[in-house]
């Protein structure tokens, strides 16, 4: 049975547990105070521990650093190699990695990341074409000026279990194969291009050529359909029309 100190000060009544070491206050004013001051001293330690996390990054001011983004719907997945690493790590696959959101915040995030290892100017980024997913993040390296790189998506091995964490990294050592070892692949899909900012009049003109691509796809699907009611109802008629989707043909019907 543990037994409770009472101490008796000026400013209130304290208890001192011999169990959890720790002094309650019997006084609602000066337990509030020192509430407060627990949460702005919690609060100043993880700010810096934080900042004490990103200086204990290793910083590469002399070399270039590779990165691979594995693209997700919300999330992304970076992966950081360069000859320093590898040298650490003793292998790729053990580099540092990064995780952020798919929002600009997670992209400043990412930035400041890169920033923590070496100048932006000595970085490069590789990310594979997802879809639609990869563009925003795309759109916003590109603005900074950073140097993006785009493949196709590559096919992975049967049986062979997919890792975020894993195929950023894997990406950002096919980067520095290609471009710092200048290793050659043999396979088209494994080649990496240099991401290029479209210009005014090609945003402008994207935009309308999806317009078209999808009407020409909205008339194709019409004309099959009509092209199916006529072989049910008048199969006879393509022995004398050889488009039964002319417009004579359409006012015989």
């Amino acid at each position: 049975m543990c037994e409770i100190l009472h101490t008796h000060l000026n400013e209130g009544q304290f208890n001192f547990s011999c169990v959890t070491g720790q002094a309650t206050s019997t006084s609602p004013g000066l337990s509030t105070h020192r509430r407060m001051r627990c949460e702005r001293d919690n609060s100043m330690a993880n700010r810096t521990k934080s900042h004490s996390d990103l200086k204990a990054l290793p910083m590469l001011p002399n070399e270039s650093l590779y990165i691979g983004v594995d693209i997700g719907k919300f999330k992304h997945v970076s992966g950081f190699v360069s000859k320093t690493l590898l040298e650490r790590h003793k292998h790729f696959e053990h580099c540092p990695a990064f995780l952020f959101e798919q929002s600009r915040e997670g992209f400043r995030a990412f930035v400041e990341r890169i920033r923590a290892y070496c100048p932006l100017e000595q970085c490069f980024i590789l990310m594979e074409q997802t879809g639609h997913y990869h563009k925003a993040l795309l759109q916003y390296l590109l603005e900074l000026d950073l140097p993006v790189y785009v493949m196709h998506v590559q096919r992975r091995e049967s049986g062979m279990i997919k890792t975020d964490k894993r195929d950023a990294l894997g990406l950002a050592n096919q980067l520095y194969n290609q471009l710092a070892l200048g290793v050659q692949v043999s396979d088209k899909l494994q080649v990496v291009h240099r991401a290029i900012p479209p210009s005014e009049a090609a945003a402008q003109l994207k935009g309308l050529m999806r317009h078209r691509y999808e009407l020409v796809n909205e008339a194709t699907q019409r004309k099959n359909k009509l092209t199916a009611i006529c072989d049910e109802l008048f199969p006879e008629l393509v022995q004398v029309l050889k488009n039964p989707n002319l417009p004579i043909a359409l006012d015989l019907r």
